[in-house]
């Protein structure tokens, strides 16, 4: 009876002790929470920091109204200054009256000035804050990022999260941006030896927020006979266009250890995407082999994602790049008919030219040029050495100008598009 008596008072003080224990004490509502989608981080005037936060306004109420008190924004910016993200956080807290929360940060912005200086001190914190999370993606932008939030104003989206993932996306960006962007990767990389960290290049766009066009404006200016540009061929900030966000997203920085040491257009960058072994399905055009002055373009992917081989002979390291890639001909402004077996495989055979041209110089500019291995080539190099200590004492950095490497490139076109021949009009049909 008494052994029944002590199991029932247990029974009861347990089940007493969790509906107190569960209580919602530490409850913090959505409603009285701020929410930053980036941070944007600049050099401080006295050996500190510039933080600027980029705050999602609240969705309009069943109501119509919302207490954001932005108006027909969908962000709003203030920026501070600060030795730490924490302390520049606690610091708007005097102005800003929700609670600021990095739960649902999507983008790391890193003004140009910092990242040349270094942003070693400033990733050292961002590993130990709980509420900034790895997945936040990396973006260099030109100029200043307290400038360049400013620009941020989606016209297309409501929802500036969801904005942001759209814009740095690589299957939306057809590879014209690294596939990996984000705060783990660029950490690590910048944490190994040798290994280039690499971040999404965004430029805010002033005469295009103004209205303004960089196009030929008089017809005078205008070349029929110029070759056609790739259109990749281009960096964030200089896109010839007009109108909607003034923003953009193309290309990517390149980091040596923690420093900005140059960018990648979209071409490059898409390059960069093939060696990894992360490309996605993007549209490339190619310079066309029966008439250099125009373009076609094709619809590419890896038939086989690129693999990578080690050959090492004492100091000297050779990597072996071995692509295979197919396509879909698309666009084709000249007459000539590539379902043709001969014409068919002349085109292959220049793509693949072109691609390995465009490769090699890829490779000279990083490795030869900047001395940054942002191929992750120094992961299969130390597999070929049996201790830490001999891969330790090699210094796999200052062997990266006299590597050596080659780029082997296949191509296949699979389809031709919807219509198999060439467009012909009628009355040039003999």
């Amino acid at each position: 009876m008494r052994r029944s008596f002590r199991i029932v008072n247990t029974i009861v003080v347990t089940v007493t002790s969790l509906i107190f224990l569960s209580g919602c004490w530490d409850r913090l509502d959505p409603e009285n929470m701020a929410f930053v989608i980036a941070i944007g981080v600049d050099e401080g005037p006295q050996n500190d920091f510039l933080f600027s936060f980029a705050i999602a306004v609240p969705k309009l109420s069943d109501m119509g109204q919302s207490s954001g008190g932005g108006g027909n924004k969908v962000v709003i910016v203030h920026t501070v200054e600060g030795s730490n993200m924490a302390s520049a956080l606690a610091l708007s807290q005097s102005f800003i009256a929700r609670r600021l929360t990095l739960i649902h940060s999507k983008a790391l912005i890193i003004g140009e000035g910092l990242a040349r200086k270094g942003v070693m001190p400033l990733l050292s914190e961002a590993v130990r804050n709980r509420e900034f999370r790895r997945t936040v993606n990396m973006i260099t932008a030109k100029g200043k990022a307290k400038d360049y939030l400013q620009f941020v104003q989606p016209t297309t989206e409501q929802d500036v999260s969801f904005w942001f993932e759209l814009e740095v996306d690589p299957k939306n960006q057809g590879g014209t941006i690294p596939k990996q962007a984000r705060f783990h990767e660029f950490i690590m990389d910048v944490e190994s030896k040798g290994t280039g960290a690499i971040s999404i290049l965004s430029a805010p766009r002033p005469d295009v927020k103004k209205g303004k066009e960089n196009f030929p404006s008089d017809e005078k200016d205008l070349n029929p006979d110029a070759k056609q540009p790739i259109v990749s061929d281009q960096y964030a900030g200089k896109i010839k266009r007009a109108g909607d966000v003034p923003v953009e997203f193309f290309g990517s920085a390149i980091y040596k250890s923690s420093s900005l040491v140059g960018y990648l257009n979209g071409s490059e960058t898409r390059l960069l995407n093939m060696l990894r072994g992360e490309l996605e399905e993007t549209t490339w055009d190619f310079h066309d082999p029966s008439d250099k002055k125009l373009n076609l373009s094709m619809t590419m992917n890896a038939d086989r994602q690129a693999k990578l081989k080690i050959k090492r002979n004492g100091d000297q390291v050779t990597a072996v790049f071995d692509v295979k890639l197919e396509g879909e001909l698309i666009s084709v402004q000249t007459k000539v008919n590539y379902t043709q077996p001969n014409n068919r495989e002349k085109l292959e055979k220049s793509i693949q030219k072109q691609l390995h041209e465009d490769a090699l110089k890829l490779l000279n500019k990083t490795i030869h040029q900047w001395n940054v291995d942002c191929y992750r080539i120094n992961n299969r190099v130390v597999s070929t050495f049996s201790s830490v200590q001999e891969w330790d004492a090699f210094n796999w950095s200052s062997h990266l100008k006299e590597m050596k490497y080659e780029v082997n490139i296949s191509f296949v076109m699979r389809r031709y598009g919807g219509q198999v021949g060439p467009a012909i009009e009628g009355d040039q049909v003999s």
